[in-house]
């Protein structure tokens, strides 16, 4: 089979036509004999690369100049083009060769396992996993109470298109500046301002892509693209899981446009976190990997921003791998993104305090609920950069304490989280569904006031 691929690229890269655009320079032309040669549509191409058929025709016919050294990187590492006929050097020595080889093994492997072997077994065994999550806490907390339909309702102005768009030219400035105070919101855990905002900012951000000159139509892509992954994990978090799907898809369609490996590399990691609330576990850690090896082929990892998104697409992995009692996988791909993180500092915003995060996460999904309270307590919760973060780490704490029976700790690091974030607890199902199990534990109402407090968050007893 091997020696079959490697005809196979010989008989392309030999061809006359790949050999004069290779001498001339014409890098659309090669890149069109590669894709053919592949027999992949320009809509295939697009899905493997991360940019639109559109884009990918104007290169090819030399509307669109390749001259980028990333852009060309990426494009040759999506499609097997030997470097060298880019006119590029594989000098890339900056990312780590030990990630590489662990991403390629795991690839071919089929990192993601279900539980169990057999597949009608597997499915009996996730949906216990389901039902067992309101009483352990051992998976994923997925299965939840809907959120406040109060929040919810502005959401679905979003995808169902009932919101107004803006009259007049929009202002892009203006926009990116509601775009960001957006994202200070989410990461404050503000969400109630933040999902009221939301559908408007959807509108404009769209009504700017469909009317801004092409010229300014890759930055106009950005935005939107930007604007959905808020969109997309305010969903998330709120587990309206089929509405979170469609800002999903609509944040990859806007991402091919926007080429912008990194941008399409964070889309991926979105898009696997939505893949695997919806149960297509396999198909989410997939486009983790993949994601990851394609921005280390397309741009080497040369700067700590680059880096740093390599390290959460790693991280998220690692969290993904836990989900199916992956053990060895998790931790193995955990380390790599703390090497990771260590090589960016705080570029991108990852780094060491971040894995340490999500070590309590992983931790804790294997159901290895004392090391997650011990890698809690070694982590200072200031230390996180934002209020969201740190709402992470008070759920993952509480629960790892309740998973070890320590309710009262449970209740008082539940307690921390209403603190430093209450509309996280107000809103968010799995505080709910934390607090109504300690209600059944705590028969004794030996818990200070978690009746009052369960009434405040909207619990019923």
């Amino acid at each position: 089979m091997w020696e079959a691929a490697v005809s196979v690229e010989r008989r392309w890269t030999e061809l006359p036509e790949a050999r004069h655009a290779a001498v001339v320079g014409d890098y659309g032309s090669l890149l069109r004999v590669a894709r053919t040669a592949a027999r992949l549509t320009l809509s295939e191409a697009g899905e493997r690369c991360g940019y639109s058929a559109a884009t990918l025709s104007r290169i090819e016919r030399g509307k669109q100049r390749l001259t980028d050294v990333t852009v060309l990187r990426r494009l040759a590492a999506a499609f097997d083009i030997p470097p060298e006929l880019f006119g590029l050097t594989d000098d890339g020595a900056t990312g780590s060769r030990q990630s590489r080889s662990t991403i390629g093994r795991l690839l071919g492997e089929g990192a993601y396992r279900e539980v169990g072997d057999d597949p009608l077994r597997r499915r009996d065994v996730l949906g216990g996993l389901a039902g067992l999550v309101g009483s352990t806490f051992a998976a994923d907390p997925e299965a939840l109470a809907a959120p406040p339909s109060r929040v919810v309702t502005s959401l679905e102005d979003i995808l169902l298109g009932n919101t107004v768009p803006p009259a007049g030219p929009v202002d892009a400035a203006q926009l990116r500046s509601a775009l960001a105070h957006a994202w200070s919101d989410f990461r404050a855990c503000r969400y109630a301002r933040l999902s009221a905002r939301l559908p408007q900012l959807v509108a404009t951000a769209t009504a700017h892509y469909e009317t801004v000159a092409d010229g300014r139509r890759t930055m106009a892509a950005a935005t939107l693209t930007r604007t959905y992954h808020l969109a997309t994990q305010v969903l998330i978090k709120l587990h309206e899981d089929a509405m979170a799907w469609s800002a999903m898809d609509r944040a990859r369609q806007a991402a091919r446009e926007a080429d912008d490996p990194l941008l399409y590399a964070e889309t991926a990691r979105i898009s696997a976190i939505v893949l695997r609330r919806t149960r297509h576990g396999q198909r989410a850690q997939q486009t983790l990997l993949s994601a990851a090896q394609s921005l280390d082929g397309c741009t080497k990892l040369t700067s700590p921003a680059e880096v740093a998104v390599y390290g959460r697409l790693l991280a998220t992995a690692a969290y993904t791998s836990a989900l199916a009692d992956q053990r060895a996988t998790a931790w193995e791909l955990l380390n790599e993104a703390d090497e990771a993180g260590r090589r960016s500092g705080a570029g991108g915003g990852f780094a060491g305090v971040d894995v340490a995060l999500y070590r309590i996460g992983v931790a804790r999904v294997l159901g290895d609920y004392g090391a997650a309270v011990e890698y809690a307590r070694a982590l200072r919760p200031e230390q996180l950069g934002n209020v969201e973060r740190r709402a992470r780490y008070w759920e993952d704490y509480a629960l790892a304490l309740h998973g070890r029976g320590a309710h009262r700790e449970a209740y008082r690091a539940l307690l921390c989280a209403e603190r430093i974030a209450p509309q996280e607890v107000r809103y968010r199902p799995w505080a709910q569904q934390l607090t109504t199990a300690l209600l059944s534990a705590d028969r004794r109402q030996a818990l200070p006031d978690l009746r009052g407090f369960a009434t405040r968050i909207g619990v019923a007893r």
